[in-house]
């Protein structure tokens, strides 16, 4: 089965046309969301403040990224560039559970460009969410968890429950069902949710005031509600009707899991060089880099999609493939949406993660997009090949993907 990765607001930041005239490297590797680059190529030179922060702030470094973009701000650039950096703000503020700043962050876009389509169509969801406390983190401590076929033990409110982790969904879900259960006060949104069919669908917000995850604590979690009769929920139990979403995991920090299916919450204090992270986020969606063929390539992160899927752009860098395949359809699900797209199905296909080899057999290789996020990047990493390590370790202090 696969878990739907649920994309709210900001899933993409657009092309700035600001100081970048002079850095055209810079420019393409910003419209190009190839971080990576972007990165390298910021080390050691005088980039423009724009690029400095819009980098900081895809590796996780808030603080750092916040600081630029204000002297950005404050040095009255062109529209465009003052746009975007709100834009980023936002997504960087929102994957925290910082939503009050988020919604000052859209309002000061929308004051920019008010008929900004993604912001004005994302702006109901902050302003439901800013109404209710941030997201906090009460209380942490190391942490091992029986990890089973549904998900991770969790403790909502008081009641028990059992929850997959999902890095790519950008909020947490549950169905009606479960909100009833846990006492949640559910709110209606006028906006949709993207899903990972592509397709819009209308969803509902409650915001549970106490989460538990080991030795954990979190208070004010938001939470995307959707009917029990859409997938994945309608073939999940009771009581397992839910997902664990960014900014839980990333307020973890740091967890590792496997095929023995031990679930380890490790918080420590960042250590590492951001010159090392091989993880990065594009707008609120974690990226991952994997290895196929000595040639590094961009995959979206997604713990909570059962099979990992190759995109379009592989397709194109790789046409020597398609050849050897097998022409068929695909259905891809999503919550509340069902596509079926054409692909070509391969025996298999090799990668490695951090060094580690790694076998998707078979390769489903879609030939259509399916979302932003298929036009930039190569496929989708999955649970299926993170679960082929003896252990995975996802550090979102540090920005690392372990594999071992």
């Amino acid at each position: 089965m696969r878990f739907p990765t649920v994309l709210t607001c900001l899933l993409l930041i657009a092309p700035c046309f600001g100081a970048e005239r002079n850095n055209p490297d810079f420019k393409s590797f910003y419209t190009g969301h190839r971080w990576f680059q972007l990165r390298d190529a910021i080390a050691g030179s005088s980039a423009p403040g724009f690029y400095q922060g819009a980098m900081e702030c895809a590796f996780n470094r808030l603080p750092r990224c916040q600081k630029i973009l204000r002297v950005v701000l404050n040095s009255h650039p062109q529209v465009e560039e003052a746009v975007e950096a709100h834009r980023i703000l936002t997504s960087a503020y929102f994957r925290e559970g910082k939503y009050k700043s988020a919604l000052e962050e859209a309002d000061a876009l929308l004051a920019l460009h008010p008929d900004d389509s993604e912001m004005k169509g994302d702006r109901p969801l902050l302003t439901i969410l800013s109404s209710f406390s941030d997201q906090v983190v009460m209380s942490k401590a190391h942490s091992v968890l029986k990890l089973d076929e549904h998900g991770l033990p969790v403790v909502i409110n008081g009641a028990e429950a059992t929850y997959w982790f999902d890095t790519g969904a950008n909020l947490s879900v549950m169905s009606e069902s479960e909100a009833k259960r846990l006492g949640l006060s559910i709110q209606a949104v006028q906006t949709k949710a993207g899903v990972m069919t592509g397709a819009e669908v209308r969803f509902r917000v409650a915001v549970a005031e106490s989460v538990q995850v080991g030795g954990f604590h979190l208070k004010n979690v938001a939470f995307l509600v959707f009917p029990d009769d859409q997938q994945p929920f309608n073939n999940l139990p009771e009581n397992s009707r839910g997902l664990i979403g960014m900014p839980v995991l990333l307020a973890l920090g740091k967890f590792s899991f496997g095929p023995n299916r031990r679930f380890e919450i490790s918080p420590k204090k960042p250590s590492g060089r951001i010159s090392d992270a091989n993880l990065c986020f594009d707008g609120k969606n974690p990226v991952a880099r994997v290895k196929y063929e000595n040639r590094e390539l961009s995959f979206t992160l997604d713990t909570g999609a059962s099979n990992t899927d190759l995109y379009p752009p592989f397709a194109a860098a790789f046409p020597e493939l398609l050849r050897s395949g097998e022409k068929k359809s695909y259905e891809m699900q999503g919550v509340g949406s069902t596509e079926e797209l054409d692909s070509v199905v391969l025996p298999s296909v090799e990668f490695t993660i951090d060094g580690f080899a790694v076998t998707l057999r078979p390769a489903t290789l879609l030939l259509k997009q399916t979302g932003e996020s298929s036009k930039f990047f190569y496929g989708n990493l999955g649970v299926d090949l993170l679960m082929q390590p003896f252990k995975t370790t996802l550090d979102f202090k540090n920005m690392k993907l372990v594999a071992r």
